[in-house]
């Protein structure tokens, strides 16, 4: 029987390089088993659903709509690492105001763009680190921080752990409280 692959959309922020090594030991430490490789590390900000065949529309809309998006760039620090019944993830400790802005408006462009999110999904920012069996958990580590600079459009191939970019786009350099 013939598997076909399916295909998968999403906007995502990306950690950056420097921080990798502190999200390598939160991983060690708490999800040994099997754990996200390095080079798909990321926090979803808007995900589509999955199709059969590449939905080449879906992509070029999604493409036009990075290039629209003008939201500064942020300091972004997961400070809690939470455990479910099947996954660990690293997430913020508290409100991310850059985090929620970008969200809100690559939201709002998908919507006025006519397109839909995946059905039940809603933003919940975290970055999986892994996959395991075990009792759920939540603790507080010293925050991994990094500046957000960049959102990108990631293309997976469900299954085959392959994602590839499709678009980047930089963010606006951050604004100073203060001139």
């Amino acid at each position: 029987m013939l598997v076909q692959t399916l295909h998968r959309l999403f906007f995502a922020i990306k950690p950056a390089p420097h921080v990798i090594p502190a999200i390598e030991a939160a991983r060690r430490l708490y999800c040994p088993g099997h754990p996200v490789k390095n080079e798909h590390l990321h926090v979803t900000m808007e995900i589509f659903d999955d199709s059969v065949g590449m939905p080449e529309r879906l992509a070029e809309a999604l493409i036009a709509i990075g290039g629209e998006i003008d939201v500064p760039g942020f300091v972004l620090p997961l400070g809690r690492v939470v455990g479910t019944t099947r996954s660990v993830a690293l997430r913020p400790k508290g409100r991310s105001t850059g985090l929620i802005l970008l969200q809100r408006a690559i939201h709002e462009r998908v919507t006025a763009a006519g397109l839909s999110v995946r059905e039940g999904w809603s933003f919940n920012p975290h970055m999986t680190l892994g996959y395991r069996d075990g009792s759920a958990f939540a603790r507080s580590i010293d925050a991994i921080t990094w500046q957000v600079d960049e959102l990108v459009l990631v293309h997976s191939h469900v299954g085959q752990t392959r994602h590839d970019i499709l678009g980047r786009w930089p963010l606006a350099p951050e604004l100073p409280l203060f001139e």
